[in-house]
């Protein structure tokens, strides 16, 4: 053993590391508490974080009724198997949708469409998919319209089932199974039953072939890069074949949290990086002390190991603890404090609360984990540089790097060297002060660093999460939305009322009933959704801000366009150049006519001269084809969509700039109740009648856009989206041309706050009124069912609607914030504590040569000041420049991002700080007077 005997006495070695722990006990109480808050804060911000996205998720897909994201139209087999080749596609699936009864639409899907992409969007699933020919899944709210409250399996369920306008079929099926979905209650779609295959071959089809291609691309991708992908990669049929895409559920849910994957990751790594500098600070501060004690033990003769064994153990009785307690509080914090705060009405109407699970145990197993690994990791250094280091080195140790400062000779002494005024006890405290803050470089740069970081990421949390609070969606509406209602029938059919159970993020005079649906108990031309006396009433009402409210006017008209003018909208059957058309005019654009009449009214909306403005910017910066001059001069029209258009069809409307559109107004009010009498003879000769004398205006068509465009203006538009409707847009000059007058399609009024219950008072009594007398007015109705009525939507009914959800996630969110300002103050009290503490013996000497317990105090103060201002210093510069970067970027993901900077969170934190500083001070000071 060449004359050496270990030294392996168990005893001994506990002996020591509990000596030295009680030595240190100042520190490991700090340690102990940031391993506390170490932990609680990673299993809080990351627990909170993917659970909330992962309940945003699944209030998303069951919204959406799936979890497909993108659907290719009537699909070939070959785009399908195409399609499944795809890297960035996960899931694909087959849909049919064939068929309709009084109570459902009927579809049917292969099995990936029903397992990965329907079933997860729904719950209480009873039962099977229907295999058998004769089997059917209906949802529990179509069997209790069928009058079934206990459905059972097998029992017996008779429909009439319309497949085609030809083909209509009386089946009895068998309820193979029942579910719940959410669609029908955020209106995005009747009710859906589900049929199988055999009986889809049964009626002479095969969803192999014409049938919509279901996908579920990559989480990453948005719904731009998804269609761009899929258009160069997948050949379309035909001009016609569109595909649809929009941003996945769980892209939706990242974007509302964080802004993107992309910006995850950087919040995660900031926080990260916070947090493992608060532990390692705390260890950082007094390794100098330790690496000094441990030099000792290694000067008697203690080996690495051992000192290893002693160093860890006195750790781990601190750690351990620490460990446990902060395992403990997030449990009660995750698990039962925050749901319970939240409540149970958090995403009612898509599954409730327990849908929000922000307990995650692998997440908390990481934290405990993370932690362990940063405090050994900084147990192990101080053992490193006790080791590699002499014992004389070591006992002397300073934590002083780099090179000694070379003093220059003075050459200047004797020359009024000694007359220079000397500084004032302030002056010198200042000083000292900021000689102790900067003794340690290295020290000092991570410390600031650390500080920095803390505040910096409780800010940057706090504007993402103000500035994409759910409320600031429902803040974007006018405080009141009036609007004329869909017809009596189309009500009935789920048309109009679509904004009665969606969303507030959704607009709500998007809807799938068309015009014809719209005007079918007033379909003249002297018809105004909103009368003239009714708008002066309104408008005129006490309070109301006519600056900042606005009025949507224009007309229903018919429209007659050029073939190739609305080629973009209509299947591709392109004659050619050079070409004798068959006849001038129909309604049939597979006829081969030159102009193409529109059966039912289309909408022409007059947009202001700031509308005009921002179309013509938006136009500009993306070098689109379309004529403005034409629209500002009034000589053109423009046809806006709801993204309607494939690739090739948005080619085609390039080329359509310049055809012939002819509006001209509708049957007047008396020839409206007269048709409404005849009979279909009679009917047709009044149409030659109509026609010889309703004069017609000729444009030019000014172009086609898309309003779903990234970067498209604002236009306030009224009902839209349905299929087969146009939607023009025309300038004031323009519609001065048309025979008809204007008419008022919709308000938008903004009132005063304190007036705003008076108003919602006199609107309700104004419009009950009207639709009163609307309904007594039958004779334009073909039905007898009255003209359509007016309704409103006030901005405050849905936040009161949306109050619980708006709740939930402040709470949620304010928690992270709180927690990540508590972690920056608990870094700062780590920094200044153990910075104190650890200099004991120098502040003793500095005492013994005449510091009083004053300028002790006074020179704590001001280290500890000097540390706040820098902080203040980096989150003002550096700080304001990344909040403005975060402010850029979260603008681009969502629309109604509002960001505010928070003067009053950084005013807070730098007081808190200071107060913080005063209060270690004073309490480190009057302990050692006590003493």
């Amino acid at each position: 053993m060449n004359g050496f005997t270990p030294n392996n006495n168990t005893n001994v070695i506990r002996l020591l590391s509990e000596a030295i722990r009680k030595c240190n006990k100042g520190r490991n109480r700090i340690l102990m508490g940031a391993v506390i808050l170490c932990i609680l804060t990673l299993t809080f911000v990351f627990g909170t974080a993917y659970g909330k996205i992962n309940a945003e998720y699944m209030k998303n897909i069951r919204m959406d009724g799936t979890t497909a994201s993108t659907y290719i139209e009537e699909g070939t087999k070959q785009q399908y198997e195409k399609v499944c080749s795809l890297g960035y596609v996960k899931e694909t699936g087959r849909r049919m949708k064939k068929g309709e009864t009084d109570v459902c639409s009927v579809q049917v899907l292969d099995r990936t469409a029903w397992e990965k992409m329907m079933k997860p969007a729904y719950t209480g699933i009873h039962g099977t998919y229907p295999e058998k020919q004769q089997e059917i899944m209906l949802p529990v709210k179509t069997l209790k319209r069928l009058g079934i409250d206990n459905p059972k399996r097998g029992m017996k369920i008779a429909l009439d089932v319309s497949i085609s306008f030809f083909q209509m079929e009386k089946e009895e099926f068998e309820l193979s199974g029942w579910y719940s979905a959410y669609t029908e209650d955020n209106g995005k779609s009747k009710a859906i039953g589900y049929v199988s295959e055999k009986k889809l071959k049964d009626w002479g089809y095969d969803i192999e072939e014409d049938s919509d291609i279901l996908i579920c691309q990559s989480n990453d991708m948005d719904w731009k890069d998804t269609e761009e992908k899929l258009y160069e990669d997948v050949p379309m049929k035909d001009n016609s074949q569109q595909i649809i895409a929009t941003d996945t559920a769980k892209n939706r849910a990242v974007k509302e949290m964080t802004g993107s994957y992309g910006m995850a990751v950087v919040e995660a790594v900031v926080i990260i990086c916070g947090i493992f500098l608060l532990v390692y600070n705390v260890m950082q501060i007094s390794m100098s002390g330790d690496i000094r004690q441990m030099a000792l033990l290694h000067t008697i003769g203690t080996t690495k190991k051992q000192i290893r064994k002693i160093y860890i153990r006195q750790i781990m009785r601190t750690i351990v603890p620490g460990c446990i307690t902060g395992t403990v509080l997030s449990v009660l914090l995750l698990r039962y404090l925050i749901p319970e705060l939240v409540g149970r009405q958090y995403l009612n109407g898509y599954g409730g609360a327990e849908e929000l699970q922000i307990f995650r145990m692998e997440i908390l197993l990481l934290a405990v984990a993370f932690t362990l690994l940063v405090i050994l990791g900084a147990s192990e250094q101080v053992i490193r540089q006790t080791v590699n280091r002499t014992c004389i080195e070591g006992m002397h140790y300073t934590e002083q790097t780099g090179r000694k400062k070379r003093h220059r000779r003075r050459t200047d002494l004797g020359k009024g060297t000694f007359n220079k005024k000397k500084r004032s006890e302030t002056q010198e405290l200042c000083f000292m002060a900021w000689k102790n803050v900067t003794r340690y470089r290295q020290r000092f740069v991570i410390t600031v660093i650390s500080m920095f970081l803390g505040i910096e990421m409780f800010l940057i949390v706090m504007v993402i999460t103000t500035g994409s609070d759910y409320a600031n969606i429902i803040n974007q509406r006018p405080d009141f939305l009036i609007a004329g209602e869909f017809s009596e029938f189309a009500k009935k059919e789920g048309s109009g009322t679509e904004y009665q159970t969606q969303s507030p993020d959704q607009d709500p005079l998007r809807s799938e009933g068309n015009n014809f649906e719209l005007l079918y108990d007033n379909d003249y031309d002297e018809f105004s959704p909103i009368s003239k006396k009714m708008r002066k009433q309104l408008w005129n009402l006490d309070g109301v801000k006519k600056k900042e409210s606005y009025i949507t006017e224009g007309a229903y008209v018919l429209s007659v366009i050029s073939r190739d003018g609305i080629r973009p909208l209509e299947e591709d059957t392109y004659l050619g150049n050079n070409v004798e058309y068959a006849e001038e005019i129909s309604i049939d654009y597979a006829s081969g006519a030159k102009m193409i009449k529109g059966l039912d009214a289309d909408t022409v909306q007059i947009v202001s001269e700031n509308e005009i403005k921002a179309l013509e910017t938006y136009v500009e910066e993306n070098k689109l084809k379309v004529d403005m001059d034409s629209l500002k001069n009034g000589t053109g029209v423009m046809i806006i969509h709801d993204h309607k258009l494939s690739q090739k069809q948005g080619r085609q409307a390039e080329k359509a700039v310049g055809e012939t559109v002819c509006l001209s107004p509708l049957k007047n009010k008396e020839t409206c109740i007269r048709w409404n009498s005849m009979t279909a003879k009679e009917r047709d000769k009044e149409d030659e009648i109509i026609k010889a004398e309703t004069p017609s205006t000729e444009y030019t068509l000014s172009g086609y856009l898309d309003n779903q465009a990234d970067g498209f203006p604002e236009i306030h538009q009224t009902w839209h989206g349905a299929e087969g409707d146009i939607y023009y847009l025309v300038s004031e000059k323009g519609f001065n041309r048309l025979p008809t007058k204007r008419k008022t399609f919709c308000m938008e009024l903004n009132v005063e706050k304190k007036k705003e219950k008076k108003i919602m008072y006199e609107i309700q009594k104004t419009l009950s009124a009207e639709n009163q007398r609307r309904k007594s007015n039958t004779q334009t109705s073909l039905d007898g069912e009255g003209e359509a009525g007016i309704f409103y939507i006030a901005k405050s009914d849905l936040m009161q609607k949306s109050a619980d959800y708006i709740r939930g996630n402040r709470i949620m969110f304010g928690s992270i914030s709180v927690i990540l300002l508590c972690v920056g103050l608990v870094n700062y009290f780590n920094i200044m504590f153990t910075g104190i503490v650890g200099r004991k013996k120098e502040l003793e000497i500095m005492r013994k040569i005449g510091m009083t317990r004053r300028q002790e105090r006074k020179l704590l103060l001001l280290e500890g000041s000097y540390y706040v201002l820098l902080i203040a210093g980096l989150v003002v510069s550096v700080g304001s420049i990344v909040l403005k970067g975060i402010e850029v970027y979260m603008r681009k993901q969502l629309s109604y991002f509002t960001f505010h900077y928070p003067v009053g969170a950084i005013a807070g934190s730098i007081v808190i700080l200071e107060i913080l500083c005063v209060i270690i001070c004073n309490l480190l000071i009057l302990k050692k007077m006590k003493k």
